[in-house]
């Protein structure tokens, strides 16, 4: 199957997902308010690191070792990765009760993060199980399957809160259901695509695999890190509904960028691939796909600036009023993200795993330093602006990293036309928007502009692949 069908189903089931969890973070929202939305977002932010602890980078590492390695050595190297797999999970679910156990956390907040960590956790495995298939090109059944769980995770839920008005953590039990399901499917899959596996345990494998994981577990860690520290702040400095605000920007940034992280999954093998056999075809592939995603990101961003906001009181209820322009300013957030999206990707297939989990290390702890700094001042705009300002500082050192695998000439005829697009549209709107045009005509100018300059720049991409 082609890398452009593998997108289409991975993003096509992904988003559906990412719909069906959307509206249960809107049944949440509207039935339980900003609070309510909080402390869901902080019950999925602490099942989140249980799940980082369980893969830890795992499924990036697997599925890139795999896809380079010939049909006879597949099977054992995937046992024990799935060994030393279980081992991480042992720790993770150890961490979780410790944490647990030091914050005494009420009755509801418990079951909430042990429901959701059972799936988060569940989740880790699957991808693991799910790299034979991944490695093969058969993307469908993967994609399906995840579909799959959210809906029976949903299904559950959705009863559970619009119709028996159960409370938000006996809402959620339909979790630990939906991954069973998801790990049946998975255990079905690695048995037919990778029949001679045999699951392996060894300290000794666990420490070769862990000295090779431990910069790919490094990026998870702190790309969780970084995703979370606004919320974590908002909830312990100015409170739930604060950071119920601010996640449903970052939901609504995720489902945006759904799309170009799948596009970036479905290339992923290919482009690993054609890094060990041929530069030239690496960076060709690697400049489209670039182009792309970056132009996905400027979409992503003009979406969240002009299509959300009008729709939060009408969605997410009357207590979402007023929060417009915090989610308006989250398209920058958005934008830079996207980059780092696109950036990060290419770095791992040119396998500078390690630059990038640095740089991503680099930019949580500015994120952490600059929303202490910000948040007790600026509230929510605090917190959007230290996570973009953290992602910015990602972007410009991927970009340095990225000179020797793709050339400063490449990356300059790539960067420099969109870095233009972008502006164009962003000053069409501001023109109209000094003209006292409404935000239709701004969003409609704006939107002219990126369709029809990206197209050109586009379609004038054509690059010397074999110069420097």
């Amino acid at each position: 199957m082609s890398t452009s069908r593998n997108a289409i189903w991975l993003t096509g089931c992904r988003l559906s997902g990412d719909v069906l969890n959307l509206l249960l973070f809107v049944l949440i929202s509207r039935r339980f308010g900003p609070a309510g939305a909080g402390a869901y977002s902080y019950g999925f932010a602490v099942a989140t690191f249980a799940f980082v602890i369980g893969c830890l980078g795992i499924e990036e590492y697997g599925l890139r070792q795999y896809a380079r390695m010939d049909a006879t050595g597949r099977p054992a190297f995937l046992g024990e990765l799935l060994g030393t797999q279980m081992l991480m999970v042992a720790l993770a679910v150890l961490a979780l009760a410790i944490y647990l156990g030091l914050t005494g956390p009420s009755r509801a907040t418990l079951i909430t993060v042990c429901v959701l960590g059972v799936y988060q956790i569940t989740a880790a495995v699957v991808a693991t199980l799910f790299i034979p298939a991944m490695a093969e090109q058969r993307m469908l059944w993967p994609a399906l399957a995840e579909l799959s769980a959210r809906a029976v995770a949903f299904s559950v839920a959705g009863y559970a809160i619009g119709i028996a008005h159960a409370p938000l953590a006996q809402s959620l039990l339909g979790y630990p259901v939906a991954a069973v399901i998801w790990m049946t499917v998975a255990v079905r899959s690695a048995r037919r695509f990778a029949p001679s596996l045999r699951f392996s345990v060894s300290l000794a494998g666990a420490r070769r695999i862990s000295g090779i994981l431990w910069s790919f577990a490094l990026l998870e860690i702190f790309a969780q890190l970084f995703a979370r520290i606004g919320v974590i702040s908002l909830s312990l400095i100015a409170g739930d509904a604060a950071a119920g605000i601010f996640a449903t920007g970052l939901r609504l940034i995720e489902v945006a960028l759904m799309p170009l992280s799948f596009l970036g999954v479905a290339a992923y093998p290919r482009l690993s691939q054609l890094f060990t056999s041929s530069l030239p075809a690496f960076r060709s592939s690697a400049a489209d796909l670039m182009w792309l995603m970056l132009l996905g990101g400027g979409a992503a961003a003009w979406g969240l600036y002009f299509v959300a906001p009008p729709l939060l009181e009408p969605v997410l209820g009357p207590r979402f009023a007023g929060s417009e322009g915090a989610i308006q300013t989250m398209a920058l957030f958005a934008l830079v993200q996207a980059v780092e999206v696109c950036l990060g990707r290419i770095l791992l297939c040119a396998d500078r795993q390690i630059a990038n989990a640095a740089f991503v290390a680099g930019g949580a702890i500015l994120s952490v330093i600059l929303n202490l700094l910000w948040v007790p001042r600026f509230g929510i705009s605090g917190a959007i602006y230290a996570g973009a300002a953290a992602y910015a500082a990602i972007d410009v050192l991927c970009i340095g990293a990225l000179r020797e695998p793709l050339t400063g000439r490449v990356l300059v005829r790539i960067l420099v036309p969109l870095a233009t697009v972008v502006a164009l549209a962003s000053a069409s709107a501001a023109a109209l928007s000094q003209w006292n045009f409404s935000r239709l005509p701004q969003a409609l100018a704006a939107a002219t502009a990126l369709i029809v300059a990206g197209g050109v720049a586009y379609q004038k991409r054509a690059l010397p692949w074999g110069s420097s």
